[in-house]
């Protein structure tokens, strides 16, 4: 009966190698092709390439005069899956809900993204195109970042600064940007 035991014992050994030896060789392929880039960083395989800089751009006829802050940030998602942007974030003092994919024109409170520099529709009073509302999956993207403001002073960002992205999955992603005295 010792013998047989000591057989048991044996085949438990190598078959517990065996397993081990697998989910290894399975590790290894997958961290050599990317297949786990999506749990890199943060939970959402999200941070932020390079520093984003922050721009002014006014819209002015005879009857208005609008203001828009703009943040140029590059964004990368290593994860398989499109991130929604949040609801709604914080920027100089006001807090900005995000508009609607389509959106013709910004309310005070609201805030958009862009994957093309809208500065040039802004300043002339037209829809800027190319409107998101997700950051795309395995990529790096520019996204233009929009809020209407008053009384904005963007030489008080000359410094580095942050704004927090909360996204609805529970990750915070801190991006800093800079006003490069234009």
């Amino acid at each position: 009966m010792r013998s047989r035991r000591k057989a048991i014992s044996g085949a438990i050994t190598a078959l517990i190698l065996v397993i081990a030896s697998v989910v290894i060789a399975i590790a290894v392929v997958g961290l050599a092709f990317g297949l786990f880039s999506g749990f890199a960083g943060s939970g959402t395989g999200l941070q932020q390439v390079g520093t984003g800089t922050l721009s002014s751009v006014t819209y002015a006829n005879a009857n208005q005069k609008t203001d828009y802050a703009v943040i140029q940030v590059t964004i990368k998602n290593g994860g398989s899956n499109a991130v929604a942007f949040p609801s709604t974030i914080s920027f100089a003092g006001t807090s900005y809900t995000l508009a609607p994919a389509g959106t013709s024109s910004l309310g005070s409170s609201d805030y958009a993204v862009y994957i093309s520099n809208p500065s040039t529709s802004l300043s002339s009073g037209s829809t800027p195109s190319n409107q998101v509302t997700t950051v795309q999956p395995n990529s790096a993207q520019t996204y233009y970042i929009v809020f209407p403001v008053t009384n904005f002073n963007p030489e008080a960002y000359s410094s580095p600064s942050t704004l927090d992205l909360n996204f609805p999955n529970g990750v915070t992603l801190p991006i800093t940007y800079v006003y490069p005295n234009q």
